[in-house]
């Protein structure tokens, strides 16, 4: 199962963007919440960076293993295992393909071409 958010840039609301502290920059982040996944009993947010960061690719997100902590909060652990980040994103792809091309909110594209993760690709032609 999974939760989707909208990833329309024009109309983002705030509660699909995620703010992070980098503690390595020292500088707060921003990142779209793409979905919530619930991976063999286990739950994940998958992100993708509001503006472009050196060391994450345009086309790249960001998998984290959502645990809770005694007191209730929820935290973000990085996933160490490179076969649970693999079925955590071949879940995230399973996903979007299940959900569709949402395009025809944002274009009038044939969706053939379209990429769902930046369906705005579209706006350039019409300038």
């Amino acid at each position: 199962m999974a939760d989707f958010f909208e990833d329309d840039v024009n109309e983002q609301e705030d509660e699909d963007i995620i703010t992070l502290h980098n503690y390595e920059t020292d500088k707060d982040e921003e990142f779209y919440h793409l979905a919530t996944l619930d991976v063999d009993g286990k739950w994940y947010i998958v992100m993708q960076p509001v503006e472009e960061l050196p060391d994450i690719g345009e086309d790249e997100v960001l998998i984290y293993e959502i645990v809770t902590d005694n007191a209730g909060e929820s935290t973000f652990k990085p996933i160490e295992s490179e076969e649970e980040l693999q079925k955590v994103f071949d879940e995230f792809i399973r996903e979007l393909e299940a959900h569709g091309c949402d395009c025809d909110d944002c274009c009038d594209c044939d969706h053939d071409e379209c990429d769902c993760d930046d369906c705005h690709h579209h706006d350039d032609d019409n300038e």
